[in-house]
């Protein structure tokens, strides 16, 4: 009996492990990734935190249309679209697609979406986005029609930005914490202080994808600490906030990718034109104569990242470089101290959020260079809940460093109310032209004598674009190269077999 028995359960075991082999053989289904700052909450419908956008954004929320990997606008909730005239464009929803609350998304659901936007009342961090639209008219369960006061250039890129997400409106009440959408992942959990984890939604509406089942968003500041965690396994990627200084060790280890690529991410030196004496122009024009932008870029960034001249980023395709309209002169910035009145200087702080590495960084450089024109700057590091709400909101500052993320964001220098100050009834004229300008030349015209506006009216100090750093163990697939919208998409990310 046993004789028999033997070979029976041996043949068994054989076919067992031979099943288990491929399964063995099969790529990861989970992620680790760090990113440098942790979202002060996960409503993109009422905070303009990058962090907030690169974690929600196309991950758990999407939007009628979306920007790609290379830029470009394409359908997504809207399985098309079509526009008869410049000022009528009709959207067809893609059937079948479902919020994670299981409800299916229907036309209702997207003009419940954009007019709670166009509220005032709603403190919608994007109001402009959709002040040319005048009615939304629901033409059945997957039509919907936005009819435009006025022709609009940027009204699909505008539906494709973190504030224009998708969600159902019985979500509403959840969104800081808990936000509802119809992307490739939900939300799982949030350990304040440690990590974000999304697990896979499996009723997406992309068959195939997300490739993943779960992704971890682990918050490392420091830059350091983040390197460690990478070369430990602790983590599989990092996405925000890998050092500059770190890139040619990494691209000597063989267990890690290393990718170098561009972003819309202006980092900039804003002064508050609204208060002496950075209401001055002479004195803006004399702080930017004054910084010696290529030094901070060495120093501060080991020589990755561009310098640029105006608010307009290389992925734009109206880009113009300014970067030498106003080079490096501390005796032309002293001169223009002197005719504002200040040829012994001034005192001014300098405030940062070290979550961002690059703004204390930045802010040492420029600290020396500003002293050797007699202005004394001292820096003064503040929490990022507390910058979005004494700099941001309040303008409660006189110079602060950030990186503006955002594509196609030169519009807060048309809005006097934006944390800036900077108002200018020729720059706003300019700009509401090339909103309503569909022709491609005419509107490049506008935004060539847009940005040369602002190098003459300088309301910040334009420093350079902070380059796309991703670090990665080999086998992770699917990272965007470029980053021409503030989000850490990972919907086609995963392990190579």
């Amino acid at each position: 009996m046993r004789r028999t028995v033997a070979p029976v359960v041996l043949v068994a075991l054989l076919a067992l492990a031979a099943s288990w082999g491929p399964v063995a053989a099969q790529a990861p289904r989970a992620l680790v990734v760090q990113a440098a700052t942790e979202p002060p909450g996960l409503d993109l419908t009422a905070t303009p935190a990058s962090a907030t956008a690169g974690v929600v954004l196309y991950n758990v929320q999407e939007c009628l249309v979306k920007v790609d990997s290379h830029g470009k606008l394409v359908p997504w909730l809207a399985e098309r679209w079509h526009t008869a005239d410049d000022r009528n464009y009709t959207f067809f929803l893609k059937k079948g697609v479902r919020f994670h609350n299981g409800r299916e998304l229907k036309a209702a659901d997207v003009k419940f979406v954009i007019e709670r936007a166009m509220n005032p009342e709603t403190k919608h961090p994007y109001p402009q986005y959709y002040a040319a639209i005048g009615d939304i008219i629901v033409k059945d369960d997957y039509t919907i029609t936005f009819s435009l006061k006025t022709p609009s250039a940027n009204f699909l890129l505008n539906l494709a930005r973190q504030g224009s997400v998708i969600y159902p409106r019985e979500a509403v009440d959840t969104l800081k914490s808990a936000p509802v959408g119809t992307g490739p992942f939900t939300l799982a959990d949030w350990v304040r202080g440690d990590k974000i984890v999304l697990k896979r939604n499996p009723e997406y509406h992309v068959k195939g994808l997300p490739r993943l089942d779960q992704v971890t968003f682990r918050f490392i500041a420091d830059p350091n600490a983040a390197l460690a965690a990478l070369k430990a396994g602790d983590i599989d990627a990092s996405l925000f906030g890998l050092g500059p200084e770190h890139v040619a060790e990494l691209r000597k280890d063989p267990r890690f990718e290393v990718t170098v690529g561009e972003t819309t991410n202006d980092v900039i030196m804003a002064m508050n034109n609204g208060k002496k004496p950075f209401s001055d122009v002479r004195v803006r024009r004399a702080i930017t104569y004054g910084i010696n932008r290529p030094e901070v870029v060495k120093l501060a960034m080991f020589g990755l990242g561009r310098v640029i001249g105006s608010n307009v980023d290389p992925l734009n395709p109206y880009f113009v470089d300014l970067a030498s309209a106003m080079p490096y002169d501390p005796a032309r910035a002293k001169k223009l101290l002197a005719e504002a009145g200040y040829a012994n200087g001034f005192e001014a702080v300098l405030k940062v959020a070290p979550q961002y590495y690059y703004t204390v960084r930045s802010g040492e450089v420029i600290v020396e260079q500003l002293a050797k024109i007699g202005v004394r700057v001292k820096i003064e590091q503040i929490e990022w809940g507390q910058w979005l709400s004494r700099v941001w909101k309040e303008a409660d500052y006189d110079l602060t460093i950030i990186g503006h993320a955002e594509a196609w964001d030169i519009a807060n220098y048309a809005n006097p109310k934006y944390y800036f100050r900077y108002d200018s009834a020729s720059f706003q004229d300019l700009f509401k032209k090339s909103e309503v300008t569909l022709d491609d030349k005419a509107r490049r015209d506008l935004y060539v004598q847009m940005q040369k506006m602002l190098v003459e009216d300088a309301p910040a100090v334009f420093l350079f674009i902070h380059p796309r750093l991703v670090a990665a163990k080999k086998g992770v697939t699917g990272i965007w190269k470029d980053l021409p919208i503030p989000s850490a998409d990972l919907s086609e990310v995963g392990w190579s077999k």
